[in-house]
């Protein structure tokens, strides 16, 4: 079943440059990343007064973590969320909780506990003045076949989320790429979330007979995009483009030349601090045999693209597993290469009011998605863009306010 695609916008958008494209059409991308909580995450340590709050249009906090009977466990979130929503909504950055996580039982949970779920989750994101809600259900019985029992319950947890949170907070769902887990989400999940995210990585691992390539390469992502296999679930035969974030993982998977040896793991910090500053490797070269085992990873030049094709195609925008997992520095940082492309919007002024309001000279407004400065004050009852008076505002750009109107 094809969803709507809106691929228009890339039509629309031919022979102009992106920013111009952006500003035509009030496009503000969004560039999310996940924040672990937990003790000794991958990458090192991330202060939260160092998070990109300059290029991130959101922070997702992982985890809360669902009990059998639908309470929740927020021990290691409760450490950081509300210097992390301090941070970030002072610098125009929502921020999120996301539930579950990979290994997360939410079978164990009957109907009663899910909906007391819900009412505890809507509870924590009002106590801790949060934008929205993300679920990360990664817990199937049976997996490379469809279960439309277990995709049920997951839909309906997303209903009722949808219906009892406030209608200016966000629900979304993470959603996994390929046949395998893939087939286990429900393809109406799009019509109750805001936005999903789809985890556009994994597609080589630890498994017999898999492929020894970068598990997020360009050709995985590319073909499952446009030109969609059955096996690939991919969103874009699922779920509306226009709502579905694409995933860039900051880590990365080393395999061993031969048969034997197990996989192993670098995050992009480790792939810099090893390969790049260590031996002098091009960051952009995507591979190096060290040691007989064959390490890939995601390159700047590789983010650039899938980000380019973000913005050409009408999707949302990208979201990054995982923050911690970024080169440290000025340089080599991916999250840098991403906001190249997918630039964050500068925040709406205070919108702009017919008579009896007045403006001055240097005033600025928001107007139709885009700041407007007055040129020529006092000034009533003229909106910018009015015919005739395109003098009297100078445009300042695309805008858009990324925490939650309240």
């Amino acid at each position: 079943m094809f969803k709507k695609t809106c691929l228009t916008l890339a039509v629309a958008i031919s022979g102009l440059s992106m920013q111009a494209a952006w500003a035509q059409d009030s496009f503000c991308p969004r560039v999310e990343g996940f924040y672990s909580t937990w003790d000794y995450p991958a990458g090192g340590q991330l202060d939260v007064q160092d998070l990109a709050t300059d290029k991130l249009t959101h922070i997702i906090v992982a985890f809360a973590y669902p009990n059998a009977d639908g309470t929740l466990n927020t021990l290691e979130a409760d450490r950081y969320i509300d210097d992390i929503v301090a941070h970030a909504h002072a610098n125009n950055t929502g921020v999120m909780i996301s539930v579950g996580g990979a290994g997360v039982d939410f079978l164990s949970m009957d109907e009663q506990a899910r909906a007391n779920l819900v009412k505890n989750l809507v509870a924590y994101a009002e106590l801790h003045n949060l934008d929205g809600i993300d679920v990360d259900w990664e817990d199937w019985s049976t997996y490379n076949q469809p279960n439309p029992v277990e995709s049920g319950y997951l839909l309906n947890l997303v209903k009722d989320l949808r219906a009892s949170l406030p209608a200016h907070l966000e629900v979304s769902v993470d959603v996994q790429a390929g046949g395998w887990s893939g087939i286990n989400f429900h393809p109406d999940l799009d019509d109750h979330a805001d936005y999903i995210r789809f985890m556009a990585y994994d597609y080589t691992g630890g498994w017999g007979g898999s492929p020894k390539n970068h598990h997020a390469a360009w050709s995985y992502i590319h073909d499952g995009l446009v030109n969609p296999a059955q096996w690939s679930q991919s969103m874009i035969t699922k779920y509306d483009v226009s709502k579905t974030s694409l995933g860039i993982p900051f880590y990365n998977k080393s395999f061993p030349d031969g048969m034997s040896g197990p996989m192993t793991t670098y995050t992009a910090r480790e792939i810099v601090e090893t390969f790049v500053d260590g031996l002098g490797v091009d960051y952009n070269a995507g591979f190096y045999e060290l040691d007989n085992y064959l390490h890939f990873w995601e390159t700047p030049e590789l983010v650039r693209t899938k980000s380019q094709f973000v913005a050409d195609n009408g999707y949302p925008g990208i979201f990054i597993w995982e923050l911690h997992q970024d080169a440290r520095g000025d340089k080599n940082k991916l999250l840098d290469a991403i906001g190249e492309v997918l630039p964050k919007c500068q925040p709406c002024s205070d919108a702009w009011q017919p008579y009896p309001s007045v403006y001055q000279t240097g005033d600025v407004v928001s107007f139709e998605g885009k700041n407007w400065r007055v040129n020529g004050g006092p000034l009533h009852g003229v909106a910018p863009m009015t015919e005739g008076h395109a003098h009297r505002y100078t445009e300042l750009g695309t805008c858009q306010n990324y925490v939650a109107a309240r």
